[in-house]
């Protein structure tokens, strides 16, 4: 017995209309899921980075006496704690963080951070994440 198909185009544009339509739904549906993710992420990560300079700052002024002039010096100055003839403990205030061409710290987003050297806040300044 043979098989014959009748060619139907109309049946195949629809099939393709179809299957079209399913595509993007899905592509809308996840591709909003992970844009989600990826902006909570970075959230997450701005509330650390922000945690992480705030206590670079005390930590500096702590050892220092005053607060640093700029975020800069937290990048490049270092802090050591020896002992009686032994290093034990010697980094950076900030370890490696993105950086802007002339060594000033950006956000995970990329921007500046707003610093105050006389109250030693920190804050970002990405829209929506300035009173951080």
């Amino acid at each position: 017995m043979r098989l014959t198909f009748k060619k139907n185009k109309g049946m195949l544009i629809l099939d393709l209309i179809t299957s079209l339509i399913i595509i993007w739904f899905l592509i809308w549906v996840f591709g909003g899921i992970f844009f989600t993710l990826v902006r909570n992420t970075k959230e997450t990560a701005l509330r650390y980075q922000l945690n992480n300079f705030r206590m670079s700052v005390f930590l500096y002024k702590q050892l220092k006496g005053s607060n640093p002039k700029d975020l800069k010096v937290l990048v490049q100055s270092s802090h050591r704690f020896s002992g009686s003839d032994e290093l034990i403990f010697g980094q950076k205030f900030l370890g490696s963080l993105e950086q802007d061409e002339h060594g000033a710290p950006l956000d995970v987003f990329g921007n500046y951070l707003s610093y105050d050297p006389k109250s030693g806040s920190i804050n970002s300044t990405t829209k929506g994440y300035q009173n951080w």
